[in-house]
């Protein structure tokens, strides 16, 4: 049975290990609190004083005593020799680790143009004992995400994602597992801009997925392959198949407003507490479909004013502003401004992503401006109630 003391010295001289593979380049003599044993038994005690001791006996490390009637205790553990501490230790030091992990990734990107920039941001991190978007530097694992990362480029466009999934990789869900550091790879590939989103990128490569179904409550019909029709007035909404979007088509009279709504606890609020008005649920940030019936339903009622609700931060203003391109002309924030800001949010640094939008002369750059400045606050919209966007004007 493993005494507990030995494996608490052990846990201390690998904290030292790691020390040293992320400050290689260290000048000063690292060293980390010796710390004691949480079980207070003599053998316990033995044990962890005996694997320290064994390590400073091997030159690897140095052992700080305390002074006086305290020269006994052991107070901190000094590096004297980082290889020979993992050598005691048995663990293969980060930068062998990243080599052999970087050769991996060159091997799997076979002199791919653009893949270059990201074998060299991930082996600095393996360099020093961190993963890389959550990859680690297992070599076959790496060769892997790499290798899928370069035959995504050669995938054709308007293939599944998980058939792509399956033909890169060999596995349907790895895209899914791994999709952090595959799309890492495949920005700089595809130069494309540090906060491209994973289903953008996707949506880039023409990756197909099956939508998930599109939730409104609105004057429309819908037509199935069958011509039976799909109603969208539903309480308190309806939920349609994406492919049925393009038969959209007015049921009824124009509805007093549009309002596209980001999240879905808002969402709800605004169909079973607010009568009247067009309400459409973006899915966070829209997908295609949603995208596709913003613009149809701003064309069935052009004079029909059309809002959008959503977080008060960079996401929801960039969410609002693709709202707003969809819809193809005016669209005005609802619950989304800087007095409500600070009022209700939380501080945050300047938010540089949507400082493209501030030199508009409208609510979307006042709030831009605001949320690109020193003293911002964001919030999420589920903190508000939901309300009426003509009694609130």
């Amino acid at each position: 049975m493993t005494i507990s003391g030995g494996e608490s010295a052990r846990k201390v001289l690998v904290k030292l290990l790691e020390s040293a593979d992320r400050n290689a380049k260290a000048t000063r003599t690292l060293s980390v609190a010796a710390g004691s044993p949480k079980d207070p038994s003599p053998a316990s005690q033995r044990a962890w004083r005996e694997r320290l001791e064994g390590a400073e006996r091997a030159g690897a490390v140095a052992l700080a005593r305390g002074a006086g009637n305290r020269r006994e205790v052991i107070e901190r553990v000094r590096l004297v020799d980082a290889d020979l501490l993992a050598r005691e230790l048995g663990i293969t030091r980060a930068g062998a680790r990243a080599a052999a992990a970087i050769a991996a990734a060159r091997g799997a990107a076979a002199c791919r143009d653009g893949l270059d920039q990201a074998i060299e941001d991930a082996g600095t991190k393996w360099a020093k004992g961190a993963d890389w978007y959550r990859l680690p530097p297992d070599p076959e694992l790496v060769r892997n995400v790499f290798a899928a990362a370069a035959g995504l480029l050669d995938i054709a466009f308007g293939t599944h994602f998980r058939t792509a999934s399956v033909q890169t990789s060999g596995s349907s869900k790895f895209l899914e597992r791994h999709g952090a550091a595959v799309c890492a790879i495949l920005r700089g590939a595809l130069a494309l801009p540090d906060d491209t989103r994973q289903d953008e990128i996707w949506e880039t490569l023409g990756l197909v997925r099956f939508g998930h179904p599109v939730c409104l409550r609105a004057p429309v019909r819908f037509a199935d392959p069958a011509g039976i029709p799909v109603s969208g007035r539903a309480a308190p909404w309806s939920a349609v198949n994406p492919d049925l979007i393009v038969g959209c088509n007015a049921d009824g009279d124009a509805p007093q407003f549009i309002m596209t709504v980001e999240n879905w606890t808002s969402f709800n609020g605004q169909c079973r507490e607010i009568g009247r008005g067009a309400v459409i649920y973006t899915h966070g940030f829209p997908p295609p479909p949603v995208r596709k019936l913003v613009g149809r339903v701003a064309a069935l009622w052009p004079n029909a004013p059309i809002y959008h609700w959503g977080d008060v931060d960079a996401g929801g203003l960039l969410i609002a502003d693709s709202i707003r391109e969809a819809a193809g002309r005016t669209v005005r924030l609802h619950l989304m401004s800087p007095t409500l800001a600070e009022r209700h949010g939380a501080k945050r640094r300047p938010l540089t992503r949507v400082a493209g939008i501030a030199a508009r002369d409208d609510d979307f750059g006042e709030l831009a401006r605001y949320l690109s400045g020193d003293s911002c606050r964001t919030f999420e919209q589920e903190i508000l109630r939901p309300v009426d966007p003509l009694e609130a004007a």
